[in-house]
């Protein structure tokens, strides 16, 4: 897949929105920054950051989409790791070395919490992050895991029937309720619309349009119905009309994307952009929270969180020429030789079941059983 330089631009942009949301209003709101007050001018704006995660699990969907038609099951198991693993491993012991000095009761970590996060799984064995905003790679896990199935079965083939096809579950399951289920509702509606675009990148499909039109329907419902429980928990009035234009951007982002304009768009710095968007959402929360808590007073804490943010960057730079970029090699033998080989030994015992199955079948008379 050609590197799309405005879809990176659109990941720095949702990370650097999600750190402003977690600064200067979250941190504040929820007590993880004591030391200082909100900037009224600025929560009226910074508030809706959040909205940045939604815009990375679109755009999940759409690369993913082109990963998983591109390899094997191997292979696209191996390349997730190696993508999601280094950096995550790096910031869980980084925020973890900051959480033991100065995490308090709100952000301290245990030793046992700390190796249970080293595996990214700890959501599913009821262990607290040791930075909140782990929540979100649940959901990309489960959604790796759901495309992995996929290609294990050799559904490759069928990947843009498949994601043309969820939609109507995602219909279906509102209709009965269900929506709160993995893969049902929720933030996998903007999983679906970002595959959707890709679906529509490759090929166009009047199928796939009213797809991405019900999914918008729904994730715009999804997102701007949550405006009153938002304005309840946080305090600040959080306006459904706002959310939903925010919402409608990234729709208008993408169908931008898919143009030729879009796609061969040539922007500055967009690659390393790009890369560190990832470092910096994963070791931005509780350390700039202790560092802005520490240091930061009402008359200094613009500068503080200037400075916060520079070094949030900094490391994030040296996340990803160092231990992404320097090691890389390593990772790839690594994750190859593990994950890789697993799934390899899955896939073949998947092939000589079937294979097994359809022999038995075969052979089975007409009228028997």
């Amino acid at each position: 897949m050609k590197r799309l330089e405005l879809l990176d631009y659109g990941r720095f942009f949702a990370a650097i929105i999600v750190v402003l949301f977690h600064y200067t209003f979250n941190g504040i709101a929820n007590g993880k920054i004591t030391s200082i007050s909100h900037i009224a001018e600025v929560i009226d704006l910074s508030k809706y950051g959040y909205l940045g995660v939604e815009l990375f699990f679109m755009i999940s969907g759409y690369v993913i989409f082109f990963s998983a038609r591109s390899g094997t099951a191997s292979k696209f198991a191996a390349g997730r790791a190696v993508r999601l693993y280094p950096a995550y491993w790096f910031a869980v012991l980084f925020s973890s070395f900051f959480a033991l000095q100065w995490g308090g009761d709100l952000m301290s970590v245990a030793p046992r919490q700390i190796v249970v996060n080293l595996s990214m799984l700890q959501s599913f064995f009821g262990v607290p992050h040791v930075d909140g905003v782990y929540w979100t790679l649940v959901y990309e896990i489960t959604f790796y895991g759901a495309v992995l199935l996929l290609l294990l079965f050799g559904l490759q083939r069928h990947l843009r029937t498949i994601f043309m096809f969820w939609p109507v579950l995602l219909l279906a399951s509102l209709a009965l309720g269900m929506n709160s289920l993995p893969y049902l509702g929720g933030y996998y509606c903007y999983f679906s619309a970002g595959a959707l675009f890709a679906v529509l990148k490759q090929q166009f499909r009047w199928r796939a349009v009213f797809g991405l039109l019900a999914v918008y329907v729904l994730c715009v419902k999804f997102s701007a119905g949550g405006a009153a429980h938002l304005t309840e928990v946080k305090g600040v009035e959080f306006s459904p009309v706002v959310i939903a234009s925010v919402v409608t951007l990234f729709f208008v982002l993408f169908a931008y994307q898919n143009t030729h304009k879009g796609e061969s768009l040539k922007l500055p710095m967009s690659r390393t952009l790009g890369a560190l968007t990832y470092p910096i959402y994963l070791i931005h929360a509780h350390f700039g929270y202790m560092v802005i808590s520490r240091f930061a007073t009402e008359e200094n804490k613009i500068a503080v969180y200037a400075l916060t943010i520079a070094m949030v960057v900094a490391i994030a730079l040296f996340v990803h020429k160092f231990v992404e970029q320097r090691l890389s090699s390593v990772w790839k033998r690594l994750f190859t030789e593990t994950i890789g080989r697993v799934v390899d030994f899955l896939q073949g015992m998947l092939l000589r079941m079937g294979a097994a199955y359809s022999v038995s079948f075969s052979r089975t008379p007409p009228g028997g059983g």
